[in-house]
């Protein structure tokens, strides 16, 4: 029984980190435009919610079955008969409604206790209690509404059964059943009477905002990520872009790959982050996004040189990856080499070679930077800062 309610969990854990690594710059944006800095409880917070919510969506839908295995079956009817499901799970365990003798029994308790239909009334009150809690800690909302939401999100869960998943599957595989949306319902309001006992130890959502505004008064290293990988999206919007208009509509007009669309690119690219940062503001779409500019270390420099943006997106987005991706491969590399039983001894030696002469050299240029100069090589070397807006 418990593999039922094991294995949605395990997926959903196994799933979690894509999740987050699609949300996270999204979320960053957020509460930069919003709060004007990261609270790391409020990242919790949001980020154990959206687990939750999956572990729950799993939980109503996996394991999922075949087409071919549902079409062997009958159609799962919907069951609209409230409180069936406790009247099924007394009936079996012996109990009579009529024959009051029957529920002084042990052995019908015990049966009932250990019912695999009282596991399930049990489960699905359960499975949104931490629903109302976060509707009451965090979302703030009123009772009745915390009531409405947990019957809604019951009754998608609900619906995507009745559905064949909307429409995959030719019919409804598991039972929809209205005592679940009960169950779900009572669940969610359960959590959300609960909530203020848990409250007492968790901080409140204006401390959060007090955090967050704390944590904007300066530029942290988690603010300029995501500048930064706001802009590195952006860089690949433009290549999937010119990738696809010119291998769609312009084909027949383009003799080399190299000097028709490549050379578009880097003219788009230079435009993007020379051409926009000079004339609009000292930002790019990223910088502009997470309220911080570019401005030059220059004294009496009032704005940044085309040459100053030319160097530093070079170094920063092209020079600096460059030294992270050859760490990685060395490392990689010089690690299955020793590893192998086929590696001969010269590849270990020019391998290792390679990592004594690397490694100190790049160690040297980024403490260089970094302990004299105060900043990464793309702020150094080019005389050039982020600052807020």
């Amino acid at each position: 029984m418990l593999s039922n309610y094991s294995f949605p969990i395990v997926t959903a854990i196994s799933m979690f980190p894509m999740i987050v690594c699609l949300m996270t710059v999204p979320f960053l944006v957020w509460n930069y435009r919003k709060y004007n800095g990261l609270s790391v409880m409020r990242a919790t917070v949001i980020f154990s919610f959206v687990f939750y919510m999956m572990c729950a969506f799993f939980l109503t839908l996996l394991p999922l079955p075949t087409i071919q295995e549902v079409l062997k079956r009958d159609p799962v009817p919907f069951n609209h008969h409230l409180f069936n499901n406790i009247q099924y799970a007394l009936e079996n365990a012996g109990f009579v409604l009529s024959d009051k003798s029957t529920w002084f029994l042990t052995s019908n308790w015990k049966a009932l206790l250990t019912s695999a239909m009282l596991f399930q009334i049990v489960a699905n009150i359960v499975m949104q209690m931490p629903l109302g809690f976060y509707l009451k800690y965090y979302f703030r909302v009123s009772w009745k509404k915390a009531m409405g939401i947990g019957f809604l999100v019951s009754m998608f869960f609900e619906m995507t059964q009745l559905s064949g998943v909307w429409g995959i599957y030719p019919y409804a595989f598991r039972c929809p059943d209205v005592d679940d949306l009960m169950n779900n319902t009572l669940g969610c309001m359960i959590g959300f009477w609960m909530a203020p006992i848990l409250m007492r130890f968790l901080p409140s959502v204006e401390d959060m905002d007090e955090i967050a505004a704390k944590r904007g008064e300066r530029l942290g290293i988690i603010r300029a990520f995501s500048a930064f990988s706001v802009d590195w999206i952006v860089c690949n919007i433009i290549n999937l872009i010119v990738n696809y208009v010119s291998a769609h509509y312009f084909t027949k007009f383009i003799y080399s790959d190299l000097l028709q669309v490549e050379m578009l690119k880097v003219l788009l690219l230079a435009v993007y982050f020379v051409v926009l940062p000079k004339l609009w503001k000292k930002q790019t779409i990223g910088n502009a996004l997470v309220k911080v500019k570019i401005v030059s270390d220059n004294e009496g420099q009032a704005k940044v040189t085309v040459r100053e943006l030319l160097y530093r997106n070079l170094i920063l987005y092209f020079a600096e990856p460059m030294m992270v991706l050859i760490s990685i491969i060395l490392v990689v590399n010089t690690a299955g080499c020793y590893m192998s039983e086929n590696a001969t001894n010269f590849d270990r030696t020019v391998l290792t070679m390679a990592c004594i002469i690397y490694f100190p050299i790049l160690f040297a240029v980024l403490m260089n930077s970094i302990a004299k100069k105060g900043g990464l090589p793309h702020n150094t070397w080019t005389k050039t800062h982020l600052e807020l807006e």
